[in-house]
Order: C-alpha cells, then sequence, then structure tokens
C-alpha cells in the first residue's frame, strides 16, 4: 500500500466521506457474491492516511478520538460493511495500544501511517464462543527460559485475515492450576500461524473472518501486553476502554449500513412510477409514514452514536454499560429501518440486483456482534437493580 495523499485530521470532511462510500459501493455487490477480500479499500484508505486516525500524533498519526473513528466507520461501512467492520476494529487496536504503548509500537503506528499496519483482535475460539461471556481461553502462552512467549491455540472469527499486520491475541498462561488471562502481540506473518478459510456467511461476506491456528508461534518478551488473573482490577480496566470503543464503533458501522439502505430506498420510491398509479412510489401517503418511521429509528442512532462518542472523548472513566446499551438500540435500529424498507419494496428489494438486500444481511450480523442483547440487557438492569 502506498502513502501518498495524507490528510490532516481537520481535512477529513463529509463531502470525502461521501465520496468513499460511493467509490466502495462501487464494487460492494462484487466483494459480497464472490466473498472476496476489498484489498483496493485498504489501499485507498491507506493512501488518505485513514488508517493511521486513531494512531497518536506523538507517533506519526492523526490522534483522531471515538467521535472521528465513529464518523469514518459510518461513511466507510455504508459504502462496504466488511471494509468498515475491519476498519473498525483496526481503529480500536491502534486507540487501545496508543494510550500505553508497549516496546516496538513505534513499528506497528509507522506502518499504519504508511497505509499498512492493520490490527485486529482474535478472542473467540471455536470452543469457547464469545470471551465477553466468560471463560478461560484454551490459546495457551507460555514464557520460555529466555522471557520469550511461545503461543498455541485457534480461535475463530479473524475479520481481516489477508493483510492484518499485528493480531492481539487473547490468551492465558498454563498450565498450573491459577492461570494469567492477557492478551499477547503476534505478527501476521509470524512462523506457526495458519489461516484456516473457513467463513461463508449469510452476512459481511468479504470480511474473510476465517479461523486461525496458532502452533508454538514464537513472540519476544515485549510482545506480552500484560498477564493479570481473571476478573482483576487490571483486566476490568483495560477492559472498559476497548468495551467503550468497541460498542460505539459497531454501532456506528450498522448505523451507516442502514443509511445506505434508507439511501437506496428514497431512490426506488421516486424513481419507480407504477403505471395503475400514475405518479412515483413516493407520492403515496403509506409509503410516506413508512419512510417517516425509518427516519426517526435513523435519528434515534445518530443521537445515541454522536452523544456516546462524545461522552467518551471527554470522560475521565470510561462508562462501558452506556456504550454497550448504544450499540443494542443502534443495531436493533438498524435491523428495523432495513425491515421497514424491504416491507414496502416487493420483489425489488429482495432482488440480488439491488443492494438492499444485501445491506439487510449484513445489519443482521449486528445481532451476534458481542455484546449481544441479553448481555446488554442484563447488565443494564443489574445496575439499575444494583445488584
Amino acid at each position: 500500500m502506498g502513502h501518498s495523499e495524507s490528510l490532516p485530521l481537520a481535512r477529513i470532511s463529509d463531502e470525502l466521506l461521501a465520496s468513499l462510500r460511493d467509490e466502495f459501493a462501487a464494487t460492494a455487490a462484487e466483494h459480497d457474491e464472490r466473498a472476496s477480500f476489498p484489498h483496493a479499500n485498504f489501499e485507498r484508505l491507506g493512501a488518505l492516511n485513514l488508517l493511521a486516525l486513531t494512531v497518536p500524533v506523538t507517533h506519526g498519526g492523526l490522534g483522531g478520538g471515538l467521535a472521528d473513528a465513529a464518523r469514518v466507520v459510518s461513511a466507510v461501512g455504508g459504502g462496504e460493511a466488511s471494509t468498515g467492520l475491519l476498519l473498525a476494529m483496526s481503529y480500536l487496536m491502534h486507540h487501545t495500544l496508543g494510550r500505553n504503548p508497549p516496546e516496538g509500537y513505534d513499528t506497528i503506528a509507522r506502518a499504519a501511517v504508511e497505509g499498512r499496519g492493520v490490527l485486529n483482535a482474535l478472542q473467540a475460539e471455536p470452543d469457547l464462543g464469545s470471551a465477553i461471556r466468560g471463560g478461560l481461553p484454551g490459546t495457551i502462552a507460555t514464557q520460555q527460559a529466555d522471557g520469550s512467549w511461545r503461543v498455541s491455540g485457534r480461535k475463530a472469527y479473524a475479520t481481516g485475515s489477508p493483510i492484518v499486520r499485528w493480531w492481539l491475541v487473547f490468551a492465558r498462561t498454563g498450565p498450573d492450576d491459577a492461570p494469567l488471562v492477557g492478551t499477547v502481540l503476534v505478527p501476521g506473518d509470524a512462523a506457526g500461524l495458519t489461516v484456516e478459510p473457513r467463513w461463508n456467511h449469510a452476512g459481511l461476506r468479504a470480511t474473510a473472518s476465517h479461523d486461525i491456528r496458532l502452533d508454538d508461534v514464537v513472540v519476544p518478551a515485549a510482545n506480552a501486553l500484560g498477564f493479570h488473573p481473571p476478573g482483576s482490577p487490571a483486566a476490568k480496566a483495560r477492559r472498559a476502554v476497548v468495551e467503550v470503543w468497541n460498542g460505539v464503533l459497531i454501532a456506528a458501522l450498522y448505523d451507516g449500513i442502514a443509511r445506505a439502505g434508507r439511501d437506496w430506498l428514497l431512490r426506488f420510491l421516486h424513481e419507480r412510477k407504477p403505471s395503475n398509479l400514475g405518479a412515483s412510489l413516493a407520492t403515496v401517503p403509506r409509503l410516506q409514514g413508512v419512510v417517516g418511521e425509518i427516519e426517526s429509528l435513523l435519528l434515534v442512532n445518530r443521537t445515541l452514536i454522536d452523544d456516546a462518542a462524545r461522552r467518551a472523548d471527554a470522560a475521565q472513566t470510561p462508562d462501558p454499560l452506556h456504550a454497550q446499551q448504544v450499540k443494542q438500540l443502534a443495531t436493533g435500529n438498524a435491523v428495523r429501518a432495513l425491515e421497514l424498507a424491504l416491507s414496502i419494496t416487493g420483489n425489488h428489494g429482495l432482488d440480488r440486483a439491488n443492494p438492499l438486500e444485501r445491506h439487510y444481511r449484513d445489519a443482521l450480523c449486528g445481532r451476534v456482534h458481542a455484546p449481544q442483547s441479553d448481555t446488554v440487557l442484563l447488565n443494564a438492569g443489574k445496575a439499575a437493580l444494583g445488584v
């Protein structure tokens, strides 16, 4: 990836983001059909320095906050959803590492500035499921006599597997009776790391979220980013920041997808002129009312996301529950908005020649992104009840 059109943070305009959305939308159907990874999209983001949006200024990045990241993710995801998801995860990881940069982060940050430094986490496992629901990972990190770490295990849903340059791997120490849990930074091209193609999903088909096997992968001592007892204050504090950014960026992604579907719907209703009506469908009061309901859902989303992002950027202490609730509400509203759009477009909405059915399939994935609704509602209920 080349770096040729570096933009300062202030120049990431609405017009630029709208043009990127249109550019990425032009090939989105092809990537969905073939489940092909959108390499060109990331080359474009790299050329604009947008991969370094949340890299600290002290490391050559743009130093963007959560509100900046949410704007970009929403627009990019509205163009091509899989690109938006991986971009959101990379923004989150760069923010996390940049808060307390580990040894070697200079190299990682420089790669992002040069348009190559895409990051993601490996947490889920075939047997464990989602790490957020608890349980110890099966991935084992063992420290060697020379201080290096040897990592073995298997991870699922490795979004961005063709281009991620560093993985933040959730692992436990072992095999003692009191394991610690933590994160190990593993290069994407490390010896012993193997991608196993398995991703064949209804939505977000271009993410290449395959399985990854780690067989005695050795990394330097500095690549261990901290191991703590499960549930310790240190582990919870680190997790809280991750949950806030994850919740808001996931909400922004799926809101962007829903807005893309809404925009197609508006064009369709203006252009479609049944002969028995003698006018466009946009003139029908019943359909106008459905569009109004969609607009209301998206207004709620935008209000929640913008407010949560600003709060997080200004807060001294992160509020993960608030971000979880925003994620749960916004993703639900996105699905509902697209369901309403499908309800008034008939066969046209479900025709794969049109993007609405793809937007709907992509939006359904919001329900399975952690934290899922049952976890969010349980956490909200416990907090309200003080138990």
